[in-house]
């Protein structure tokens, strides 16, 4: 019986470790393939392959971009896009001048947050 009683607290205290870890960590939002260079908060991005965190300790509106196989990162402040997105998880851009630069990251058609 007693066996019994410190496996049941030893996975508890596992549960436990493994649910303040995950708080800690970044929560992916997506893998994206951007097939042209851009920009992030003045930042350039060359082409290629991206992923989207956030970070729950830097707070809901900030986002985590870093090249899955290249050295760019970006820390991004954001605020909610406040409108209808894509239906599919997405990120949106905006061109100016022969240039795109990161506007948004959608969760899911009513979750976006846009880039300040």
């Amino acid at each position: 019986m007693r066996s019994m009683l410190v496996r049941s607290t030893m996975a508890g205290a596992v549960l436990l470790l493994a649910a303040g870890s995950a708080k800690a960590s970044p929560l992916e939002l997506l893998d994206v393939k951007v097939p042209f260079p851009f920009t992030v908060d003045g930042k350039s991005f060359p082409a290629g392959q991206y992923r989207i965190d956030q970070d729950d300790s830097l707070g809901t509106q900030v986002l985590l971009i870093r090249g899955m196989h290249s050295p760019q990162a970006a820390i991004v402040v954001t605020r909610p896009a406040g409108r209808t997105g894509p239906v599919e998880p997405a990120v949106t851009f905006t061109r100016h001048e022969g240039q795109y630069r990161l506007s948004a990251v959608w969760e899911s058609q009513d979750e976006g947050q846009a880039v300040r």
